[in-house]
């Protein structure tokens, strides 16, 4: 119990709007929202829809969440460092991960 209250205190509260750029081409914000160690919120897909984070959970600076973008479910994960998330997902087709820094809007 001592432990889950220490995890829980120490969880970062990331909600909000973030954004950032994948390969230096496409630009990609997620708007969080943290609830003790439950994380939802949205992103947008290729055309511009609104795309629903799923099974969400983030327990410190460790985050991961699932998307459903394109016919894929696609797991991403993430590390927060003080003011930047980087998420890291599956590369397209099999290839090397991709990752991508967010920085907080204002």
């Amino acid at each position: 119990m001592v432990m889950a209250f220490v995890t829980f205190c120490f969880a970062q509260d990331i909600s909000g709007k973030w954004s950032g750029r994948i390969m230096d081409q496409f630009d990609i914000t997620y708007n969080f929202k943290v609830d003790g160690e439950k994380l939802t919120g949205t992103t947008s897909g290729p055309d511009g829809t609104p795309v629903t984070i799923q099974d969400g959970v983030i327990k410190g600076t460790d985050l991961s969440f699932t998307i459903h973008i394109m016919d894929n479910d696609v797991k991403i994960t993430g590390k927060v460092k003080g003011d930047v998330i980087t998420l890291t997902m599956p590369g397209m087709s099999g290839g090397d991960p991709m990752s991508v820094d967010l920085k907080k809007a204002k």
